[in-house]
């Protein structure tokens, strides 16, 4: 059972938070009481639907309300993400059609099936007009997280907007947009929020944005500060002794800081300086080990070795002049984005599993083919099992525990954009049309540190490991000790990568109205792309020297959009889209032949590089086709409808491959897809006082031909050049992997999603009170991945297809003047359905059974939120 919580500490925890809400709610009510009866009557009515309310967009990059733009879009306001408790994507995805997020640490978006694990981004992830999605340089890209606080509103483009957006948007673009200062209207919007979870810690907030006018008509300022803490749920247990040793170890903080300013030398022109930063910690990984868990008693555990804190920090500075030139507007953006984060992998029960795996695959010192081995009177190393296998860990003589992994990701991104556009929205022509350049520096550290390994070996084999471990030439044979590098020491493996990537585009983006009803939109963009890296990679686990590597590439891209709109009166509109997406190529860290001598024979290459001879050193380019016919609805503004039906070709498609048994990862073009779907989102004004909102999803995302690195190896013929398994890397029919968390092998978008929400007003007391029902469901894998196709050699037995979900919660309200007081439950039902996994390394050996981790919802979460806006 879980710790018992001292009620002093819990207090701690909580007191800021009531404090806070005390003050809120006591503002709210002074207000309210200050109100006479005349003006308490209207208030009951206020929160009562008259009828649906418009949304105005940028998806475009100009205003227009949503019901009228030609793409596929779902906007959500501050006031609506409040009203369905929504704090950042991952929340934002379960009410938005066709999109899926990873939550297994990886942030991942895939929007229509389009999803990479590696390379590039295929969802372009916009602050306002900043670009800050990142290129995955080898493992774990975890994209950054805004979180939803002081937003104007958030976007999500459907389908492919690399016209507008450039190379990353091949399946959609997110966009957060925040809310600027004003030079005529003061402000404040605060949120304070405490909840306590089932089996966990208390969570709380308090935050504040206040703007208006510091001189008025010339000068505004809007300032924005938050806070978070979410409470762990899943408690951390030493793997040797069984024992809770950090209770509620998933716990998480988060902070935000904004600053903009809005000048206006003249009526004419204005310019915006702002500030945005955002600092993220996570105290521990939040999956859980079944061997420990009872999640009917909402009882968690985690006995990973060691527990992994992952702080992810990011600051942007931008400055945005928008100038009036008559018939023409001038937009320019300027930004500079900065991003420190800290991930890994569980490197305890990665080395366990790799090491023991050597008795299939023997590559450990052995003098029966090596002339050195025999000189030290080596032989031929037996690894006892198991060292690690369903049941836990089981290292004899030692309490062996690697010091972690840590993948350090750096991003500095400095943008600019120019733009010029059409000023009058209701010209026959309007047009769009601009310059972009970008230029985006990351750095990439992985580490496996690893203090233990010498008090391993001899307790395992009873040797040093200088004298298990060794350099091996090219044909397999031991020339000396594998040591550490005395620049990186006592890590058994690392990967240091650095790259850049240089953009120049030139973009326009034209609507004509052939007649009152009819439009033709014509758009292009042509992008120049550049990139470059140097890399550097060693310790004993490549069985291999140090070694170095570069590459670079350039291309240009051609991105057009065609799309024809008719509007049949003010109420209906319908349209169809031509739009192409490009993602850049890249290249590969090298892998020597010896790290994975079991998984690239089976392939049919013998290493990864860019060296001379070397295999897969670069990866290509791919683009995706989209083909798409929408309608938008309104009946009597009381039934409004946004449909639409799409087919997507997507070529040469880059993902991320991680072989079965080394797990060391490459990126590689895995052939063609094709991905058919529809969305639909409805609002219904059922009365004056009932809403019900419904989105529903259809994605079929699957390849659509073989893919295999190398033909089979026919009789006498060996690698490289052929493969040793006859099944293809991929399958035709297979899906397209959406997520991949460690060694969890990936999973597919699911086909089918669905939101439902209902939403009461009433009186009570005179004032507006409302309750607010949501359900998400989202359906299990209809076709399998490669890593669950026995066809493929990704293929890999332990895995399954993850069970349908379905998650629900409740908030209910009331309004006093400014304040809105309200109560919530988020999974209602307590779900406990796993969302992901993962499983240590294959040990290659009949009856030994493999460590699976697991995720799974936080349980059941009560709590009061109280929000102030004037």
């Amino acid at each position: 059972m879980k710790r018992t919580h001292n009620t002093q500490a819990a207090w701690r925890h909580c007191r800021y938070a009531y404090l806070w809400l005390a003050l809120l709610a006591g503002a709210g009510v002074v207000q309210a009481q200050e109100q006479t009866a005349q003006e308490q009557a209207p208030a009951a009515e206020t929160g009562a639907v008259a009828g649906l309310q418009e949304v105005v967009v940028t998806a475009t990059r100009r205003e227009q309300s949503l019901s009228k733009v030609p793409i596929s879009v779902s906007a959500l306001t501050q006031e609506a993400l409040d009203q369905r408790g929504i704090k950042d994507f991952s929340e934002v995805a379960r009410f938005t059609p066709g999109v899926n997020f990873d939550n297994s640490g990886t942030n991942n978006i895939s929007i229509r099936g389009i999803s990479g694990t590696g390379g590039a981004g295929t969802t372009g992830i916009y602050i306002d007009d900043t670009p800050i999605q990142m290129r995955a340089l080898a493992f774990n890209p975890d994209e950054a997280l805004p979180k939803s606080f002081d937003l104007d509103r958030i976007e999500v483009l459907r389908g492919p907007q690399g016209t507008l957006f450039g190379s990353g948007s091949e399946g959609g673009t997110v966009r957060y947009i925040t809310t600027q200062p004003s030079l005529t209207k003061t402000s404040i919007y605060s949120r304070a929020e405490l909840a306590t979870t089932e089996g966990g810690d208390p969570s709380y907030e308090a935050g504040i944005a206040v703007g208006g006018p510091l001189v008025d008509g010339k000068l505004g300022a809007r300032i924005t500060v938050w806070y978070r803490r979410d409470g762990g749920w899943i408690d951390h247990v030493d793997p040797y002794t069984g024992s809770v040793d950090d209770s509620n170890a998933n716990h998480e903080e988060s902070a935000l800081f904004r600053l903009a300013f809005l000048w206006a030398p003249s009526d004419k022109w204005s310019v915006t300086p702002s500030f945005y930063y955002q600092d993220r910690k996570e105290h521990n990984t939040s999956n859980y080990w079944p061997l420990y868990s009872n999640p009917g008693d909402n009882h968690f555990a985690s006995a990973d070795p060691n527990e992994r804190h992952s702080p992810d920090k990011f600051y942007l500075p931008a400055l945005k002049i928008q100038g009036d030139l008559g018939s023409v507007t001038l937009i320019s953006n300027t930004s500079f984005y900065h991003r420190e984060n800290t991930t890994g992998y569980e490197a305890t029960l990665y080395n366990l599993g790799y090491y023991q795996t050597q008795n299939a695959a023997p590559i450990f010192c052995n003098p029966a083919v090596s002339q050195y081995c025999a000189s030290i009177g080596a032989s031929p190393w037996l690894v006892p099992f198991p060292l690690l296998d369903g049941n836990g860990l089981h290292v004899p003589g030692v309490d062996y525990r690697a010091s972690g992994s840590s993948v350090q990701n750096g991003q500095e991104n400095l943008t600019q954009e120019i733009r010029l556009q059409s000023s009058d929205p209701n010209a026959r022509l309007v047009w769009t049309t601009g310059i972009f350049a970008n230029e985006n520096r990351q750095t990439y550290l992985e580490q496996i540190h690893d203090p233990m390994l010498n008090q391993l070996t001899e307790a395992v084999l009873g040797a040093p490991y200088t004298d298990v471990f060794c350099y091996l030439d090219s044909s397999g044979n031991c020339t000396g000790p594998a040591v550490f590098d005395p620049n990186y020491p006592e890590d058994s493996y690392f990967l240091r990568t650095s790259s850049k990537d240089t953009q120049l585009a030139v973009f326009g983006e034209a609507t004509y109205g052939l007649t009152d009803q009819l439009k033709l939109t014509v758009g292009a963009r042509y992008s120049h792309m550049k990139y470059s890296f140097n890399t550097l990679t060693g310790g004993p686990q490549l069985y291999a020297p140090t070694r170095g590597g570069s590459g670079n590439n350039s291309e240009n891209a051609f991105t057009p959009k065609v799309s024809v709109q008719y509007q049949m009166d003010t109420s209906d509109m319908f349209y169809a889209t031509y739009a192409k997406g490009f993602r850049p190529g890249g290249a590969n860290n090298p892998i020597p032949a010896a790290a994975c001598p079991t998984d690239f024979p089976n392939f049919g290459f013998d290493h990864v590089g860019t060296d001379s001879g070397g295999s897969l050193g670069t990866f290509s380019s791919d683009s995706v086709k989209s083909y798409e016919v929408g309608a938008k609805n309104n009946f009597n503004n009381r039934v409004r409808i946004a449909t639409s039906i799409y087919y997507i070709q997507w070529n040469n498609i880059q993902q991320l491959i991680v072989p079965p048994v080394c797990q060391i990862s490459f990126i590689a073009n895995t052939g063609n897809a094709t991905v058919k779907g529809a969305d639909l989102q409805a609002d219904f004004s059922v009365t004056s006082a009932f809403t019900v909102e419904l989105a529903l999803g259809y994605t079929q995302a699957r390849y659509t031909e073989d893919f295999r690195f190398a033909p089979p190896c026919a009789a006498g013929q060996a690698p490289p050049g052929c493969a040793v398994d006859p099944r293809p890397l991929v399958a035709d029919g297979n899906a397209i992997v959406s997520s991949s968390s460690e060694t969890g092998g990936g999973q597919p978008t699911a086909p089918f999603t669905a939101s439902l929400a209902l939403e009461y007003h009433f009186p009570v007391f005179a004032r507006d009170t409302f309750l607010r029902v949501d359900g998400q469901y989202e359906a299990h894998a209809k076709w399998p991945t490669a890593g669950l196709d026995p066809n493929t050699s990704q293929y890999q037995t332990v895995n399954y297809t993850l069970p349908s979900t379905t998650f629900v919660s409740a908030r209910g309200g009331m309004q006093f003047g400014q304040v809105s007081l309200q109560a919530f439950v988020d999974n209602l039902t307590d779900s406990h359905k796993i969302t992901d996994y993962n499983w240590t390394i294959n040990p290659l050996v009949s009856g030994v059974s493999r460590l699976q981790r697991d995720y799974t919802f936080r349980p059941r979460t009560f709590g009061i939120t109280v929000i102030f806006r004037e």
